[in-house]
């Protein structure tokens, strides 16, 4: 039995305003893992948030599912809603590493389970760059490079850039 969503509940815990330090960003995150754990339709991800409330680590490991089991039940206003708060987060200057490639996992968690974020793959790719996260940004530049015609300068330079620091100077040649 698929359980209730309540989604002004998990508005509330996404919204990004008055976060701007590192800590501000972290307790976000945190506070987000457990409220979709909390809210999930799914009964088993549901009665983990009680635990992950105090274990945060566990939080962080189902983060991805329970994203996916509130996302598919959330209405179209909801998710856009939530995709400006992420895309919010992952441009803030204050943003720790780690909260960073948690979001860039979940984007590519998401795109696994053919339900792609609205969100910019140029984006997605210059943050894997710095969280250096190479296979996520030659993957996010790969794409960027098929969508365009001629391709832009920065995006070849990119996609050597990242072959080479992947240790594929074969690849990087193949770029050009």
């Amino acid at each position: 039995p698929r359980l209730p969503v309540d989604e002004p509940a998990l508005q509330r815990c996404w919204q990004t305003t008055e976060r701007s330090t590192a800590d501000d960003w972290s307790e976000w995150m945190r506070r987000l893992s457990v409220e979709l754990l909390r809210e999930s339709p799914s009964p088993a991800l549901r009665a983990c948030a009680p635990v992950a409330s105090v274990y945060p680590q566990l939080a962080r490991s189902v983060f991805n599912c329970g994203f996916v089991s509130c996302w598919s039940e959330l209405r179209a206003e909801y998710r856009q809603s939530l995709v400006q708060s992420l895309e919010t987060a992952l441009a803030a200057e204050g943003m720790p590493t780690e909260v960073l490639q948690l979001l860039l996992n979940l984007a590519e968690f998401m795109e696994h389970d053919d339900r792609t974020l609205p969100i910019d793959v140029r984006r997605l790719g210059d943050l894997a760059m710095r969280c250096h996260a190479y296979a996520q940004a030659l993957h996010y530049k790969e794409l960027e490079f098929e969508a365009s015609a001629p391709a832009a300068p920065e995006t070849v330079e990119a996609l050597i850039a990242i072959n080479n620091q992947l240790q594929q100077p074969e690849a990087a040649r193949g770029v050009i």
